[in-house]
């Protein structure tokens, strides 16, 4: 038996918060989207507020304050830096984005989905299929989102956004790091050095996530042949997406899907 790698999985889930001033700080990244009420936090000297038109990025590592106001309710994104693929850069530092639009539509109909569907009471926890689910599903979004004013600033240094969605675009093209870097007007050892700073992860493992959560979308949705989502993904058969995608989440994607229909 190959010895499969561990990741950390993320977590998505409605939160609401108490009226008294909670400090603490984790390792994983944490999103805020508001839904109701309000909270407010204090993330080294500066102050922040959540509610149903902003959400909040809150860095891993990063020490903060939070208190909810009366009725808040947020949906809480905890995401570990080798779990669904965003860019780094995006994640560097504590920012407010706008909660509209798609992304809006999106964060609240996550968050009125039952935490597990065989226990109405919500008391039990919710295998991680339908977190890795959710998480896949919002980081398209986010990345749109988060990456709009960053895109913008960042374009002539390193076009990280542009690079991303390129990705996003092209998951089932082969496209290598080389024809990457001189699509963008890079030499290929400057161009792995830049994405590497900017995504956190080199272009082939970025891709591979990229690729991955989305063959979990499509696990998750419905009855897709296992083929025809490796073939979607960029896979040259289902043997090697297999292998990928046991080696990342700790089993077979067939055994991924039976298990979440189990729960």
């Amino acid at each position: 038996m190959p010895k499969f790698a561990e990741h950390a999985s993320p977590l998505v889930e409605p939160r609401r918060y108490q009226p008294w001033p909670l400090g603490h700080a984790h390792d994983y990244h944490q999103l805020l989207f508001g839904l109701d009420g309000a909270m407010e936090l204090e993330i080294d000297g500066h102050a922040y507020r959540v509610d149903a038109r902003h959400g909040l990025v809150v860095p891993g590592g990063e020490h903060h304050v939070c208190v909810g106001l009366p009725g808040n309710l947020q949906l809480v994104a905890d995401f570990p830096a080798s779990s669904v693929a965003l860019p780094a850069r995006l994640m560097a530092r504590p920012r407010t984005f706008a909660l509209e639009g798609a992304l809006a539509d999106q964060v609240r109909a996550l968050a009125t989905m039952r935490r597990a569907a065989t226990d109405p009471a919500g008391t039990a926890d919710p295998p991680p299929q339908h977190d890795w689910q959710r998480a896949a599903c919002l980081a398209g979004n986010l990345a749109t989102s988060l990456g709009h004013d960053l895109g913008q600033r960042d374009a002539a240094r390193f076009p990280v956004m542009a690079i991303d969605g390129c990705l996003r675009a092209n998951l089932a093209a082969p496209l290598r790091a080389e024809d990457l870097a001189s699509r963008f007007g890079w030499g290929a050892r400057r161009f792995h050095t830049l994405f590497c700073e900017a995504f956190g992860d080199t272009p082939h493992g970025y891709q591979t996530r990229l690729r991955l959560d989305q063959a979990v979308q499509w696990l998750m949705a419905g009855a897709m042949p296992l083929a025809d989502i490796a073939f979607g993904v960029g896979y040259p058969d289902q043997t090697t997406f297999t292998r990928a995608f046991a080696r990342r989440f700790g089993l077979p994607p067939g055994a991924w899907r039976n298990a979440a229909r189990l729960a």
